[in-house]
């Protein structure tokens, strides 16, 4: 009894990080928040990106939808919601503040070893271009930006699923560098985003979402125009089932239509003639980094496709599940540990357990929508689909707003996240010889075979299955030689770097540059630093805020061209 109890309190401390954290901020205090950990939020609020970079699990306080695009014609773009602007100064601080995981409560400054050291690291690095936060290089940029401006828009993608061609209205953002002329500009990188379980928390998004307040920071305080589309199923798309991992044409296609809409403004706000060319980009981080590398083939795929203000230049996946036929499938269907000599290059098994329930939950939500006509039956453990909790984890703890929904309906929130129920509806189902994990801390059983259905399981279906995997695995044999780019940790927990290792083993002459970082290089915060103890307790960095410093390798590269 007292073990269980004792695994029980594990899985809640988890998931209350789960359901509090995210985006540039280790926690958003709810009501079981301790005064630790609201003291810590209210003095750190750009400590960390994000907890997990699946999720995003903050409360949207001020999110706006903006309305669909009326118009048929997919070029048109519709300003919606409202413009922010941030000076460079200001996104100095922000940066710095994440780079460095900053807090006054704690003492930790600019000049704490922990901060030194990566800022002494990078600092070294020519892949990073030599990038000296001590020299604050935000602030004083090269170019003379002296800010920018967000602008949240709406337009219209077509977009070709398992059933057909269909055309949705969706969001995204664009960020524009200010203080610079046309002809300064550098090019346009649009940003495919990392996974979000909240449908709002998504790139149209700036004042919640720290990838988008990221790409400022890093890409147009340095002159580059950044385009971010929220992807079909979430901004203002809520209601849709996302096509997650499986679909990732569905985003690439998503992401030249937001250029095209975009252009007539970005020409308006730099006076651009009307042949103008802008040197084209394009980068991704989890999620995302493997739509960035589809794009780029999307392009090469489809001549004439891209709307003629842009010239494709290059593009950087970082952290990205490029191979899903094996790699992926393989992490999710096995045990994975860090026993055995750690042949998934994890890094931590608590993260590992705590994250493969919500992966496979997006990624087969999406499979029975759009391969099986929404057939969730032939996919999922109905127990787990339908968030019941097993004994003796309460069922409160799967409810969503106090009711017990089904995984499609929990998804279908407009601004929550259903990702704590996720994970406490799958702690101990049984199905198919296995049984998920209550201990995620030191479970090495971790299969994702108990919360599918044995139909799921057959020959006939996994040849289905698998048949959609290859389609999604990267291909690059139709683009120019060095045309992309890829950036991982050595060691990873939630996208492991044997994808990394596939794609340059698969396509080495269509790679340019690849950078398999250190993870032990980088210090950071631990997310349970303020629940442990009242300081901070740095390890190694893991997917979580990874992108914080990769980000840099991404720019270095597209200051090349």
């Amino acid at each position: 009894m007292k073990r269980t109890a004792l695994r029980i309190l594990t899985v809640t401390a988890i998931s209350s990080l789960l359901a509090c954290g995210g985006d540039n901020s280790p926690f958003v205090p709810t009501t079981s928040t301790s005064a630790t950990v609201q003291s810590a939020q209210q003095d750190n609020p750009e400590l960390a990106l994000r907890i997990l970079p699946i999720d995003h699990l903050d409360r949207m306080d001020n999110y706006q939808a903006g309305p669909a695009a009326k118009s048929s014609a997919l070029e048109l773009a519709v300003i919606s919601g409202t413009a922010l602007t941030a000076s460079v100064s200001d996104l100095e601080t922000a940066y710095e503040t994440i780079f460095c995981q900053l807090s006054t409560q704690h003492q930790v400054t600019l000049q704490s070893p922990e901060c030194q050291a990566n800022i002494a690291y990078i600092s070294q690095q020519s892949g990073a271009g030599f990038f000296n936060l001590n020299n604050k290089p935000i602030l004083n940029n090269p170019l003379g930006v002296t800010g920018i401006l967000f602008q949240p828009v709406t337009y219209s993608t077509q977009v070709t699923l398992p059933q057909g061609t269909q055309t949705y209205q969706v969001s995204g953002g664009m960020i524009m560098p200010q203080g610079i002329t046309g002809a300064q500009i550098k090019g346009v990188v649009v940003y495919f985003h990392a996974t979000q379980f909240n449908k709002s928390i998504v790139g149209s998004n700036y004042t919640t979402n720290g990838e988008t307040r990221l790409n400022a920071q890093v890409f147009a305080s340095q002159g580059y125009i950044v385009i971010i589309p929220d992807y079909v199923g979430q901004g203002i798309d809520w209601q849709n089932v996302h096509p997650y991992v499986l679909y990732p044409q569905v985003s690439a296609k998503t992401a030249v239509d937001m250029l095209s809409a975009v252009a007539p403004v970005i020409k308006a706000q730099y006076n651009l003639v009307d042949n103008a060319v802008l040197k084209l980009f394009s980068a991704g981080y989890s999620e995302g980094g493997a739509y960035s590398l589809w794009f780029t083939a999307f392009i090469y795929n489809n001549p004439g496709i891209l709307n003629g203000l842009y010239q494709l230049k290059h593009s950087v996946g970082m952290e990205g599940a490029y191979n899903t036929s094996q790699v992926t499938k393989g992490f999710l269907f096995g045990d994975v540990s860090t026993d055995g000599g750690n042949p998934y290059n994890i890094q931590t098994q608590v993260v590992t357990n705590l994250v493969k329930p919500l992966l496979s939950a997006d990624a087969f939500l999406s499979y029975a929508t759009y391969q099986l006509n929404g057939d969730s039956a032939a996919v999922f453990n109905p127990k787990f689909y339908n968030l019941d909790c097993t004994w003796p984890v309460p069922q409160s703890l799967c409810n969503v707003n106090g009711q017990q929904i089904t995984m499609a309906a929990a998804f279908g929130q407009q601004a929550a996240s259903p990702a704590s129920q996720i994970l406490f509806s799958a702690l101990r189902k049984s199905a198919n010889g296995s049984t998920y994990p209550a201990d995620l801390v030191l479970s090495t059983k971790n299969s994702v075979n108990s919360l599918v259905s044995s139909t799921f399981l057959s020959d006939s279906s996994q040849a289905q299955l698998d048949a959609a995997l290859r389609a999604a695995d990267v291909n690059l044999s139709q683009v120019p030689d060095n045309s992309v780019s890829i950036i991982s940790l050595g060691k990873d927990s939630v996208v492991i770097p044997n994808n990394y290792t596939a794609l340059l083993a698969a396509y080495p002459a269509k790679i340019r540059f690849s950078y398999l970082l250190p993870e032990n290089k980088f210090q950071v915060v631990s997310p349970f630093s303020y629940i442990i103890g009242n300081k901070p307790v740095y390890v190694s960095v893991d997917h979580m805020q990874a992108l914080t410093y990769e980000f840099l390798y991404a720019l270095n590269i597209f200051n090349q061209f």
